[in-house]
């Protein structure tokens, strides 16, 4: 019996020493990468065949890896830093090397201001941004943006613009006429009083959200306003918060 047992225990070393180390998956599609599996950032290019890619809650996260770029299949990154987690690493040029990109998100992603051991600096956007041309979907929500980034006019397919909870947004840039495919704005605690007439210009503008910006939702005329400016557009002006009383 011991001999049968030494020699199980003999083949299933030799097997787990012989057993090839696994460089590349090339069949993972999709991969979420949170603290548990935080090491695995460091090693994106094993996946060349990765489509959707999600970052989530990597607090000591400084900058994303250069390899990212390598990803050029990916249709989808997320890095959604949500509520509780702090998140605003650096990006780097080689994101602009994603071309095959549909959606884009950086939700509360590049927020200085938030609490924890990120960088309490404002990292500017990577120019290559603006060469992500097939991109459809874009979230900048939550990062304490004071105007909506340049690169924004250059992706002429761009369809869903989120931009909300970035409460000290002074005015909605004119180069968004440029965005002849946009359908939805997203402009919810953004701070704003008015919109823009050559919105109208938009030809499939259709969705544009305003809660929380109280200056307009808790005034009537103004929204009776905004409907007779913009017949073509269907308005939320949902509030998720109380806004204060005058």
């Amino acid at each position: 019996m011991i001999k049968i047992k030494s020699a199980l225990l003999t083949i299933a070393v030799s097997c787990f020493v012989l057993a090839p180390p696994v460089h590349a998956a090339p069949s993972v599609k999709t991969l979420a990468i949170s603290e548990p599996n935080a090491s695995v950032i460091d090693n994106l290019e094993s996946y060349p065949d990765l489509e959707v890619l999600s970052i989530s809650c990597l607090d000591s996260l400084k900058a994303l890896p250069d390899s990212i770029g390598k990803l050029t299949k990916l249709k989808e990154l997320n890095i959604d830093n949500g509520n509780g987690c702090t998140m605003n690493p650096v990006m780097p040029e080689s994101v602009g090397n994603l071309r095959a990109l549909e959606k884009l998100v950086l939700y509360g992603a590049q927020d200085p201001q938030g609490p924890g051991d990120q960088p309490k600096v404002r990292h500017p956007f990577p120019r290559s941004l603006s060469q992500l041309k097939n991109l459809t979907d874009l979230d900048l929500g939550r990062n304490g943006l004071e105007q909506i980034p340049s690169f924004v006019q250059d992706l002429p397919h761009l369809k869903i613009l989120e931009f909300r909870a970035n409460d000290h947004l002074k005015e909605v840039p004119a180069f968004l006429s440029n965005l002849r495919e946009l359908t939805t704005l997203n402009l919810d605690s953004d701070g704003l009083t008015d919109l823009p007439t050559f919105l109208n210009s938009l030809p499939k503008l259709t969705h544009i959200t305003l809660g929380d910006n109280c200056k307009i939702t808790q005034n009537a005329a103004k929204v009776r306003e905004l409907k007779r400016k913009f017949p073509k557009v269907s308005f939320d002006f949902t509030n998720e918060f109380d806004c204060p009383e005058n």
